[in-house]
């Protein structure tokens, strides 16, 4: 009797060891089912989230060129390229119809791309045999047809020494052709030790053959300067001012000075041997002889001077911007710092400051001025330049 309760006892804790594991098994299954699930809606959120970020990128590329045909008609209807600026009425549609060409066709590979997405979003969900990189491949967009904004650097202006032109496109695998005088003799983008008073013609071509119109900048090799070191001269009011071509301490790829008051402003100028400009001398200086509102032309472009840098807590180096010269040769006059002038302001105490700072965008025009710093204050976004009498 005794042996068939230990048997039965024996028996009984078989079977709980068996049960136990058995539960061990369908817990160990059930998480790893759970890790499985888990993994493929990861998966399948990170597969929309790449296909959403490549719908971003097309978008803006598609937008930024929008942009720029916009911009380059505008050239067009100011006179800003090397060709006959023609009707302006016909211009201006031309312009319309143009933003709104390249907004539609936005839009439409917008969502061309999207409902690509989408169907592959759910192919994926309905088979496990595509392959992975079929998976991550972004989907096909229609092929481009905007073409390229080249640029020109040095830009157009007066120097006193030979430079060296190169033309820059901001795409890669760009081809530039520079061609001297007119547009009939194309060469590779880039001329060394040029020195002729005239025009220069210049254009890009994309990866895919979209070719930009030629444009032109209009140099004057100019020999005359008995201005100091890294100064030019500027006519103002029937006199020769030499003014800095960089922002105190005049000295191109350092640091200009901020944090300075407008007393100790002038001071540093007058230990030069110069004085603090006036604002018509500074206004002069950046509007250059065709009297533009920015130092490069008379629309804003973020790009061209350090303007645009709204979370930045101090200015960029002298001349970093190299698009950012005046016509007689000042650089960051649009943006980076505000600078002090001598000319006093409406309010009693008070002194003009000019030009917008890195973060003022738009509003970083030859015009613009400032009368709500006080002089005797320290700023961070407040430097100067300094002037003299020739």
């Amino acid at each position: 009797m005794k042996n068939n309760e230990e048997k039965n006892s024996e028996e009984e804790k078989k079977k709980g060891r068996r049960r136990f594991w058995a539960l061990i098994i369908i817990i160990i299954l059930l998480l790893l089912l759970f890790f499985i699930f888990q993994w493929k809606i990861n998966e399948e959120k990170e597969r929309r989230r790449l296909a959403e970020e490549y719908r971003q990128q097309q978008l803006e590329l598609l937008i930024e060129k929008a942009q720029r045909t916009a911009d380059s008609l505008a050239k067009l209807g100011s006179g800003e390229w090397g060709v006959g600026s023609g009707d302006a009425d016909s211009i201006a549609k031309a312009r319309a119809d143009s933003i709104a060409r390249a907004r539609a066709d936005s839009i439409a590979r917008a969502d061309s791309i999207a409902r690509a997405a989408r169907a592959a979003g759910a192919r994926t969900r309905k088979t496990d045999s595509i392959p992975s990189d079929t998976i991550h491949s972004p989907p096909a967009v229609q092929s481009d047809t905007i073409p390229p904004t080249p640029s020109i650097l040095p830009p157009s202006g007066r120097y006193y020494k030979p430079i060296n032109l190169r033309v820059e496109c901001g795409e890669p695998k760009c081809k530039t052709e520079i061609s001297v005088g007119d547009s009939l003799n194309p060469q590779v983008g880039k001329i060394e030790n040029y020195n002729q008073t005239g025009r220069v013609y210049f254009r890009a071509i994309d990866s895919v053959g979209n070719a930009s119109r030629w444009e032109a900048a209009t140099y004057d090799m100019a020999s005359d300067n008995n201005c100091p070191e890294n100064s030019f001269p500027v006519p103002v009011g029937g006199q020769t001012i030499c003014v800095d071509a960089y922002e105190y301490p005049n000295r191109p790829g350092e640091k200009p000075r901020n944090m300075v008051s407008h007393d100790e402003a002038g001071r540093l100028c007058e230990q030069a041997g110069k004085r603090l400009c006036t604002v018509q001398e500074w206004q002069t200086a950046c509007k250059g002889n065709s009297n533009l509102r920015y130092p490069y032309g008379n629309t804003y472009n973020q790009t061209k001077c350090v303007t645009d840098l709204r979370t930045a807590k101090e200015p960029n180096r002298s001349g970093f911007a190299e698009h950012c010269r005046s016509y007689y040769g000042m650089y960051d006059m649009s943006g980076n710092l505000w600078e002090w002038t001598s000319t006093p302001a409406q309010r009693d105490g008070l002194f003009l400051a000019a030009g917008g700072a890195w973060n003022t965008q738009n509003a970083s025009s030859c015009n613009e001025t400032k009368f709500s710093f006080y002089p005797q204050n320290e700023y961070s976004f407040v430097g100067f330049r300094c002037c003299r009498r020739l």
